[in-house]
């Protein structure tokens, strides 16, 4: 998924935004997870181009849960990942696992589908939201409850 750059930065820099999910034990990315056990989102970015040297501040990461039908609308976690900026020549890649911890979703909403979008926003040193920010949607993750 490209990563949008408003003008006049978008003539000297180019991004990407990946991200997946995993139950917290490492099991393979999944998209049906025990509601009572932790999950992690990963998610990947990168930022390239002739100003990558000269590009400060932090990036603030979060992930979104949509619910299909009625079910709560989660913004996770609380407060924003922040990954600060490593401003080098080349392609500057980044990175950040959320974990959600079990519970997070309530068992009465254990049948609700949700979308999962994940987010990467920069934010200037004088921390104030940028010209770059990026998002891509993940799949539709199920809950359910075993109980243990």
């Amino acid at each position: 998924m490209p990563f949008e750059i408003n003008r006049p930065l978008n003539t000297g820099l180019a991004g990407e935004i990946t991200a997946y999910v995993t139950e917290a034990e490492g099991v393979d990315p999944t998209t049906i997870i025990d509601a009572g056990k932790d999950f992690k989102v990963h998610i990947s970015w990168s930022l390239e181009g002739a100003l990558t040297p000269f590009v400060c501040g932090d990036w603030c990461v979060n992930i979104f849960l949509e619910s299909i039908g009625e079910g709560p609308e989660l913004r996770l976690p609380a407060e924003p990942v922040e990954v600060p900026l490593h401003p080098e020549p080349g392609r500057n890649e980044y990175e950040a696992w959320l974990l959600i911890p079990g519970g997070t979703i309530a068992p009465e909403h254990c049948t609700v589908p949700y979308k999962l979008v994940s987010t990467v926003t920069y934010r200037t040193v004088k921390g104030r939201p940028g010209p770059m920010a990026g998002f891509v949607e993940g799949p539709v993750l199920q809950f359910y409850e075993s109980g243990q």
